[in-house]
């Protein structure tokens, strides 16, 4: 991992040219008007909500996007920027799709929580609104949710680290469907707590990170500018900063698994 971090630093150190349109464009701005735009989102009326939303998705599916060039460039560094931006309008939609079947896995494993919920006379709208409603009939099932809860995201973590975490560097780099997460098992096979170890950290310093930030700035911009509204002068400031340290551990995270990959195929190629 330590050769994967070198290989990470050196790679962001000699092609921040070629990377700082596709990370302002396609990563900050898009966060920035995410950030502001998620606080809207239900107290815009029902049109109002849709077409927040739709912003939403384009926005997410742009980062999307600029994570794919940013992988292009990654694995092979000598291309021009406009070949990996090539890259990544060629294979967005395998990507999107292959992301797409990992939701609706997800999803499905999800069901028993909702079908344990209802059977035990839970109001859904109402839970799905925020509001719990007791009632004396759900403790057992709200004790297999808690339970089902934490093991699925136990066996979700494993599944992500074993099966997923890849899945982008190999749609760019190999010409493979469905068949991605078996090649994700096979190249993770000998690295797999080396890879979960890194995921629990990244996922630890990242979030104490935007949260400091957050926390820290909003609470200076607040007192420069007060909070008055919605979408405020400071909670406008507050989402910059935050969305320049999302931004530096997307990226951080994207080359990364990137030279993860080339890494443990170089490591599969010498034992063979």
């Amino acid at each position: 991992m330590s050769t994967v971090w070198e290989r990470t630093t050196e790679f962001l150190g000699d092609h921040r040219g070629a990377l700082a349109p596709i990370v302002l464009l396609g990563l900050f701005v898009p966060l920035i008007l995410l950030g502001n735009l998620m606080p809207l989102i239900g107290s815009a009326g029902h049109a109002g909500d849709l077409t927040l939303g739709g912003l939403v998705l384009l926005l997410s599916l742009v980062t999307s996007w600029a994570g794919l060039a940013i992988t292009a460039l990654a694995l092979d560094p000598t291309i021009a920027r406009s070949a990996a931006l090539r890259a990544a309008n060629r294979r967005f939609l395998p990507v999107l799709g292959v992301g797409l079947v990992t939701l609706a896995a997800v999803l499905v494993l999800a069901v028993p929580i909702g079908i344990a919920l209802a059977a035990s006379g839970v109001d859904m709208a109402a839970l799905s609104a925020g509001r719990v409603q007791p009632n004396p009939g759900s403790g057992g099932a709200l004790a297999f949710v808690t339970l089902y809860t934490l093991v699925l995201a136990v066996v979700l973590f494993w599944a992500y680290a074993r099966c997923v975490v890849l899945v982008t560097p190999i749609l760019l780099a190999e010409p493979r469907g469905l068949g991605v997460y078996r090649r994700n098992f096979g190249l993770t096979r000998h690295i797999a707590w080396k890879v979960i170890g890194v995921l629990l950290l990244y996922g630890v310093v990242s979030w104490v990170a935007s949260a400091a930030a957050k926390t820290v700035f909003g609470t200076v911009f607040a007192l420069l500018f007060g909070t008055d509204g919605t979408v405020t002068l400071a909670s406008v400031l507050t989402q910059i900063v935050v969305a320049a340290v999302s931004t530096l551990f997307s990226l951080l995270a994207v080359v990364f698994l990137a030279k993860l990959y080339l890494a443990a195929r170089e490591a599969i190629d010498a034992r063979s």
